[in-house]
């Protein structure tokens, strides 16, 4: 409640990115997906195949699984979602870089880092549909969850 009376004040206020302390229910929901991440049958959205008719094809939308629904759900509800936060500048720095490339760098990940993480994935997705799904695939979400547990 705090962070989002926190976020009414400065809605306006470009840039402005609100650093707050993350409780541990937030932390502990973050972690509880680890399990499904880690999961190596899990499949994160799934496509359908492309259609073709007189000549013109059709990209089917993508279908997410219900635990990447509730992921999405979760990520928004609980504030991992950042208001404010410069996430297209901020994924230029060597900062991002190393979270998402090192996984020792992501070891030792803050909840804010996390957050921005996150926040920089989800608002990426909107643009760049399959962003969340690759970050799956590739171990970013069960490395980001697998911190959370180690924070909790």
């Amino acid at each position: 409640m705090r962070n989002r009376r926190l976020w009414k004040q400065n809605r306006f206020k470009v840039g402005v990115c609100i650093k707050h302390d993350f409780t541990p229910e937030q932390i502990r929901a973050l972690a509880d997906f680890w399990p499904v991440f880690a999961n190596p049958k899990f499949v994160y959205e799934t496509q359908d195949e492309v259609k073709e008719k007189e000549g013109v094809m059709t990209m089917p939308p993508s279908s997410l699984s219900p635990e990447a629904k509730a992921f999405n759900k979760m990520i928004y509800q609980e504030e991992w979602i950042l208001d404010g936060f410069d996430w297209p500048d901020w994924a230029q720095t060597d900062e991002f870089k190393d979270l998402l490339s090192k996984p020792e760098a992501l070891a030792k990940a803050s909840p804010h880092q996390l957050a921005k993480l996150l926040t920089a994935l989800a608002r990426k997705e909107r643009f760049c549909q399959g962003t969340m799904a690759s970050a799956c695939s590739d171990g970013l979400l069960v490395r980001i969850t697998q911190r959370a547990g180690v924070l909790v």
